[in-house]
């Protein structure tokens, strides 16, 4: 177990650098079982200079995105492992200029964060109307970054249209959801959605498990290492189909002490360690005989 921790704290480190999960694990089978991390780190720069970290950074206006930071199917293929991130545009551009201004720079520092760690499957919500012409009450920031995010096919809008001189705007957050659960991925915002929890039982459910709420320091974006709590999975595990770790018992039950499953849970116990393994039933019967 002792063996196992140190390896997943490596991975876990590693990854937060912004290498592929796969290119550690490489590393981590070729060294030797107590490889130093300096040896480690020494290793990924030798082997991994040209593929990691491999970012979607910003384009200066006028200029165009270099070949390898586009969205393609191989990279799709090299990140199935990963959940579909879809963020709520609006949320995080508003967020980003304190709810004043829409900062199109906070949406791509939210993209490079994924794609630095290997996600490649995200889409950005925002409504079609920010496409025109700022208003005055809706200033807007770095307005090319949209123009950047579409011609990667990150960047989608909701769409809407004029009747009778009115301009009839499509509900965005629906289509945030609808994606999130369609493609069993997560969603990126800070709002709660209660409007379409309480519209659909199932959609509460997918939001109470899936939402990734975030915070701006300056102008790092800063999802938290333990999005369901401090019982709850890592953010590693969070944006994952299946967690990377081999031994889900390293990872504490949220339930703690009032946990009924017994030895079929799956999570970890420290109050137990030192305890038999017989399940709850059988303790049960045990006691009473």
């Amino acid at each position: 177990m002792d063996y196992q921790y140190q390896q997943n704290s490596k991975v876990e480190r590693f990854l937060k650098l912004g290498y592929a999960l796969n290119d550690i694990l490489r590393v981590l089978e070729s060294l030797h079982r107590d490889a130093q991390t300096n040896d480690i780190l020494e290793e990924l720069i030798k082997t991994c200079s040209t593929s990691a970290p491999n970012s979607l950074k910003l384009v200066p206006r006028g200029s165009s995105p270099g070949p390898n930071r586009t969205r393609t199917g191989t990279d799709r293929e090299s990140s199935t492992g990963f959940r579909t991130v879809v963020i709520d545009g609006s949320n995080v551009a508003m967020s980003h200029g304190d709810k004043k201004v829409f900062s199109c720079l906070g949406l791509q520092l939210a993209v490079d964060w994924f794609w630095d760690r290997g996600l490649r499957d995200i889409t950005v919500f925002i409504p079609l109307w920010r496409k025109e012409h700022p208003r005055p009450e809706a200033p807007i920031t770095d307005k090319h970054v949209l123009d950047d995010l579409e011609s990667k096919k990150i960047l989608v809008y909701t769409p809407s249209r004029f009747v009778k001189g009115k301009r009839v705007v499509c509900y965005d957050d629906r289509y945030i959801i609808k994606l999130a659960v369609d493609s069993d991925g997560i969603i990126v915002s800070n709002d709660y959605y209660r409007d379409l929890q309480a519209e659909n039982p199932q959609w509460k459910k997918f939001i109470e498990e899936r939402l990734l709420m975030y915070t701006f320091a300056n102008n790092k974006f800063m999802p938290p290492d333990d999005p369901m709590g401090r019982n709850g999975p890592t953010i590693e595990d969070f944006l994952r189909k299946k967690p990377w770790s081999p031994d889900n018992k390293l990872q504490l039950c949220p339930y703690g002490k009032k946990c009924t499953y017994g030895v079929k849970c799956k999570f970890y116990h420290p109050e137990r360690a030192n305890q038999s393994r017989l399940s709850v039933a059988d303790e049960l019967r045990a006691l009473s005989g």
